[in-house]
């Protein structure tokens, strides 16, 4: 975990903590102190998973509130007032057994479980969600074991029974932060393998360069030439459903059959803009007034912050977005500092003078780690956007970012609009992408090793490294064994337990 991702997610100070997080974890604490986690930890998940399905039943309710009345309001709602949206039920037990079945959670006497084994039990409960519906949708199991194994065989796209579009976040998702997509095949063949069996990708980052693809071509360089090596744009359709929105949501991109990104047509028959107009915060609906005044009230704050707090910072403005950042290039500003300027911010945006005066243009401020930048837009319209140009579905939509306090991340915002998995760095977004295929029937346990220890050819398979010579291995949809691996957990998030482990 870089040092810029641990002062993003630093969980000791009351704005940067997850209130639904840390409402489940005080309730399993009693249970651990009574030392009978062994028999009441599983019945404890299946009544946060009871809560979030009543919660998820009563928000997509078509009755009309009825003055706030508490039989409109979850019970969820009621015990954590801040708790967002969910767009798929979330099998909890059954994520929390195979955690606990790995490492023995039950069995600790002097260790409470953590905040990020939480946050990790929550995202295989969501990763799991998605498969359940297309293996129930198959009339298959939920057991995930080996029984059914033939059934998986063959999969076509069609059968793909995992999420239809994956939207990343840039920084300490794909890549670490202020770094570029280099090196990392394993991550990169994970979604090569993703656009091969239909679903669509996108990176949405907050990196706004207007429409200079060279800039986010060399972000993504490693990533590009890989598909280049791989020969993607052999394989119908897999280039054209690769994507990248700059600016959160201002300028969206598409990959070509020469391995480059190219703007879409923002307006006219087919234009991302165009075609999307009828979404109330879509940017083809901003006035340019309303974003210029925006930009001076965040400039204006940004003075007087800069001024206030004695910060060695300068002011960065650009076409949609307007940040703070250092005087000098390696300076490290204070990430308290940095905090404070983001929540000034959002509290002179949303002041009712300010908020009229821009017609509630949505918008996105956030701690970059070592800068403050705010965006016109947000993750949930840019995301939204992709839903629509795509015609995906919410519940067939999966945001992986690494920014979801509620004060400062800016992935928070996707939330709204479907559902999203909490990572720290690119190694849990790869432990992600693979569950996602393994149990969507497209690897297997083989399949990862192979991958894992390989160095990727140029020719669509892998060249496994023995002390023999090279032997090559084609990557299919084969599946051995789709049952859940989190063998690499402790592995991935082993710095992050011990930097911010509550």
């Amino acid at each position: 975990m870089s040092f810029s991702s641990r002062r993003r997610n630093y969980h000791l100070v009351p704005h940067r903590k997850d209130e639904l997080i840390g409402w489940m974890k005080s309730m399993l604490i009693h249970s651990f102190v009574l030392d009978a986690l062994e028999s009441t930890a599983g019945d404890t998940f299946s009544h946060f998973e009871q809560l979030i399905n009543e919660h998820l039943h009563k928000s997509k309710s078509q009755d009309p509130p009825d003055n706030g009345s508490a039989s409109q309001v979850s019970r969820l709602k009621q015990i954590v007032p801040t708790v967002g949206t969910f767009h798929t039920p979330l099998p909890l037990r059954k994520a929390f057994e195979v955690y606990n079945t790995k490492y023995a959670i039950t069995k600790r006497k002097h260790i409470c479980i953590s905040f990020n084994e939480i946050r990790h039990i929550l995202n295989l409960a969501q990763i799991m969600a998605f498969v359940e519906e297309g293996r129930r949708m198959r009339g298959l199991s939920m057991s995930y074991n080996e029984d059914e194994v033939e059934e998986c065989m063959n999969n076509d796209n069609d059968d793909f029974h995992g999420p239809k579009l994956v939207t990343f976040d840039g920084d300490q998702t794909l890549y670490s932060d202020g770094a570029n997509f280099e090196s990392n095949s394993e991550l990169a063949h994970y979604i090569y393998l993703l656009l091969l069996n239909g679903v669509y990708v996108a990176v949405v980052t907050a990196a706004g360069y207007e429409y200079m693809t060279e800039k986010y071509e060399m972000r993504l360089s490693g990533l590009l030439s890989y598909f280049k090596k791989q020969k993607l744009a052999e394989i119908k359709d897999c280039c054209n459903r690769f994507y990248l929105f700059g600016g959160e949501c201002n300028f969206l991109l598409q990959l070509g059959c020469d391995y480059k990104l190219h703007a879409v047509k923002e307006h006219g028959v087919g234009g991302w803009k165009s075609s999307t107009r009828y979404l109330p915060e879509t940017p083809s609906n901003w006035p340019e007034d309303d974003i210029t005044a925006l930009l001076d009230i965040v400039e204006e704050s940004l003075t007087h912050s800069i001024s206030d707090l004695k910060l060695r910072a300068r002011i960065l403005r650009k076409k949609r977005a307007i940040g703070l950042i250092p005087i000098k290039l390696n300076d490290q500003l204070p990430r308290e500092g940095l905090d404070e300027v983001v929540l000034r911010i959002q509290t002179t945006l949303t002041s009712k003078d300010n908020a009229n005066n821009i017609n509630h243009l949505p918008f996105c401020a956030f701690n970059g780690g070592n800068d403050v930048f705010i965006d016109v837009g947000n993750k949930r319209v840019g995301v939204q956007i992709l839903q629509s140009f795509c015609d995906i579905k919410v519940e067939e939509t999966l945001h992986i970012g690494d920014q979801f306090l509620k004060s400062a991340g800016n992935d928070r915002a996707a939330r709204d609009v479907c559902p999203c998995v909490w990572i720290i760095n690119p190694d849990e977004t790869t432990y992600i992408l693979k569950n996602i295929l393994r149990l969507a029937g497209v690897i297997s346990h083989n399949d990862e090793e192979t991958i894992q220890n390989a160095d990727i050819d140029g020719d669509g398979g892998c060249e496994k490294k023995g002390a023999s010579g090279n032997s090559s291995v084609t990557i299919g949809s084969n599946v051995n064994n789709t049952s859940m691996d989190i063998d690499e957990m402790a592995r991935r998030s082993s710095l992050t337990e011990k930097m911010i482990r509550l």
